[in-house]
This record gives structure tokens, sequence and C-alpha cells, in this order.
């Protein structure tokens, strides 16, 4: 652990500043008190190239029995944390302790031997298993401290032994920045050609996905999640374009698109009509105006407020992002350079990140300042959405030849692909803004 970071810890600097440096600041300072909540801050978003060494080890067998989760664990816990752009996992060759059972049967781990390697933090865990039934003891320590951190078990069925380690990532990342981790929160995108797209589901921290809709009479298409894990989506069927709502048809008719939620759970979605394009409110089979008459305006999104809303328009005879009243009212352009389209608001409500000149990743301060370029020279990058916490941002990339999701941290550091064994192209994701019960 570097000397700065000890002696900014050591300062004691207040929690304010933590919030005021996540996006920008190197670092903040320790929460001082046993017991007083977590004894590290650092930022949640780093600043790019930032990160702490990390060591995580493979599983201790505490009832003499071992199996695969004693290696696949400590790899997706690995994989996890390296998504956040805060880490450096250490080559476990480089480990001089070899005892596994050290800090997790009562003793202390061999803190000047992590140390010696660089290691900021320190990850150990147990694992026993009793036919079907799993338990996890897991630790966590800050070594330049020589000190434990945290300590947590989870007992279940074997099969929820990823749920386990997702929600283990997210104490670590409680304890380390402050800010729960949002493993576990789900992601929605489609997969397929264009006239076959289908609609499947994933969580962070897993390696698989679930078809939720179909292509069945034409393809599905533009998916949003919304609070509580509603879902929209427009599906294609036959002539007509429609507009679903947790399954079922709320407005069928000529070409539906960009749906999206409010706050609120309100549905909202582009409603194309003879030269023009309008976004709306849909309540059941009504549906109320919410931008002036004429042009395109498409890709609405809104303030963790439900105050503002975001959108797409060529008001101006140019491609931009517009903000206005979200109930509708004046719409004002943010200065942005280029065509600008598929804009996300961020969960804290600072940034609105989108895609500049069909190619690149973005994000703006919603008053016009504080423009970066996340992406560039990668392929085509598009269709960026925030993860609940904000830490993390989802899009679409075409960098290796063919549509794959990636996510990012929101300083654009640690771009990784999200699923890399799911053969099928895949694009169009959005993120939950809510997490599942389970990890509540």
């Amino acid at each position: 652990m570097s000397m700065l970071f000890r002696l900014i810890r050591l300062a004691g600097l207040a929690l304010a500043a933590f919030t005021l440096l996540a996006l920008t600041g190197p670092m903040a300072g320790a929460q001082s008190g046993e017991g007083e909540g977590p004894s590290v801050y650092i930022p949640i978003v780093p600043e790019v190239g930032r990160r702490y060494k990390l060591a995580i080890c493979d599983l201790a067998p505490l009832n003499g029995r071992s199996d695969r989760n004693a290696t696949y664990l400590p790899e997706r816990l690995t994989a996890n944390l390296a998504m956040t752009g805060l880490f450096t996992n250490l080559d476990r060759r480089s480990f001089l302790e070899t005892n596994l059972l050290a800090g997790v049967d009562g003793s202390s781990p061999d803190y000047t031997a992590w140390s010696r390697i660089g290691a900021d933090f320190l990850i150990k865990g147990g694992l026993s298993s009793s036919g079907s039934s799993l338990t996890l003891d897991m630790r966590l320590f800050d070594v330049g401290l020589s000190k434990e951190m945290l300590a947590k078990r989870y007992s279940g069925p074997a099969k929820d032994a990823r749920r386990m380690i997702n929600q283990f990532t997210n104490a670590v990342l409680e304890a380390i920045t402050g800010v729960p981790g949002v493993f576990g929160s789900q992601i929605i995108f489609t997969t397929g050609p264009a006239a076959k797209k289908t609609i499947m589901i994933t969580e962070l921290g897993s390696d698989e996905a679930t078809a939720v809709a179909g292509n069945r009479g034409g393809p599905s298409t533009q998916p949003t999640l919304g609070p509580g894990g509603r879902m929209a989506w427009i599906h294609r069927n036959g002539t007509s374009w429609e507009l679903l709502l947790d399954g079922k048809v709320v407005s069928s008719g000529p070409t539906h698109l960009s749906p999206a939620f409010k706050p609120d759970g309100t549905l909202v979605a582009a409603y194309s009509e003879p030269l023009k394009t309008s976004i709306f409110t849909f309540s059941g089979r009504s549906k109320t105006l919410l931008t002036g008459p004429g042009g395109i305006n498409v890709s609405p999104t809104f303030s963790p407020d439900g105050s503002r809303m975001a959108f797409v328009s060529d008001l101006d005879g140019s491609v931009g992002i517009y903000t206005s009243p979200a109930s509708g009212g004046a719409p004002g352009k943010l200065p942005i350079t280029g065509k600008a389209t598929d804009p996300a608001w961020s969960p804290t409500g600072e940034f609105i990140v989108f895609v500049s000149r069909e190619t690149d990743i973005c994000i703006i301060r919603p008053d016009g300042s504080g423009y970066r370029q996340l992406t560039g020279g990668q392929g085509s990058n598009y269709r960026p959405s925030f993860s609940p916490d904000g830490r993390l941002i989802v899009f679409s990339s075409t960098r290796n030849g063919r549509e794959q999701l990636f996510v990012m941290s929101a300083n654009g550091d640690s771009q990784q692909l999200l699923l890399p064994e799911l053969s099928a192209n895949q694009d169009l994701p959005y993120w939950c803004p809510t997490m599942p019960a389970a990890y509540k």
C-alpha cells in the first residue's frame, strides 16, 4: 500500500469529500472509530489508472472436502472486482503464503508476506459442503493496517454459490468504498440478426443469460427495465409494431420506438405519425404528449428525481440531445458538437452518457459542462446505460468484429467483456435501476 494512501486514510477526511470526489478526485479518507461503518473510503469511481492491489486466494476446504467452487468462486470474485476499475488482481503465482487456512481458522494471515508482494487488500475464505448444501466463510483484510475488515458467512444450496459470491463482492465494495456493489443487478439486451431479434436478460456477475421475449411474428427489440424489474420492449407483429409492458400489448400500429420508464414507473415511448415522431406517456390504452409538434423526438431518459427529461431531437435541423421538464415544456439543446444520440441519465443525476457521431461514448453534465469522451478507436460503441450505483456503464461495441456487450468504469477505465462465453451477437443493453429482491 502506498505511503500516500496511508497518510490520507489516517488524516480522516470527511465523507463529504468522498462524495464530491467520487468521479474526479483521487481518494477520500477514512471514517474513524471501530464499528462505525467502513474503515476505508476510496472513490467508487477512481481516477483513470489508479488501482489498488488485491490478492484473492483459492478457498480452503473446511470439512476436508473440496470441489470446483474452491477455484471457480475466487475466479468469479476476481472477475467481478476487476470490472469496477478499482483493483489490480495480483497473480497467484506471486503469493508467498501458502497456508489457505491462515486468516480463516481464527489465526491471522502472514501480513508481512502479503505486504512483500505489494498487496493492499487480501481476500481469503473457506468452503464446506454437505450433499447439495454449501457454506462459505469469507474474509477481507487490510494488509497495510494488518487488520480484518470484513467477515461474512453464506449458507444455502450449492446451486446458489454464484449468488453468494456476488453478495460478498457487494459487501467488499461497501467495506472499501462505503457504497455497496450492484452485482446481481439485471441487464437486459437483444441477440440475433435484425429480423429475428430475441430479448435476453443476465445478472452482473453471471456467465449466462436467459431468453425473456422471442421473435415469433417478427423481432423483439429495444428492451428496457424499470423500477421493480418491470419490462418494456418493441415487437414487430407482421406489419404492426407493438409496445409491450410486462408482456402485454399497450399500443399497436405505426412504429413505436425507444421505450423508457420514469422513476415512478410510468411508461414512456416514442410514437411515429405522418411527418413526425413524438414522445408520449402511456397509461393503459391512452397516451399523453410530452414533446412539441413536428420533427423527430426519440430516446427519452429521466433524471433520478423524475423532474427532467433528456431526449434526441432534430428540432434545429441537426440531431442532438435536448433536456426539458419531464411533464413537457420548452426544451434546451446540450452544447455537443456533431450528432449526439442514445442519452442515459446517471442515477446520481450528475451526468448524461451518450453516443457521439454514432461511434464513441461520451459523458456530459446536464448543464452542458464536464464533457469527456470515454471510448475511442475501438469500433462502434453505442447504447450506454448506467449501473444502479453509477459506478459502471454497460454498452455494445463492435471492436472485436461483432456486436458484444462491454462494461466499463464510469470514467471510461477498465473496459471488459460482460459475457465472453456468449457466441451470439449482443446489443441494445439496458441496466435495471433497482436490485432484485434476492440481493437486498
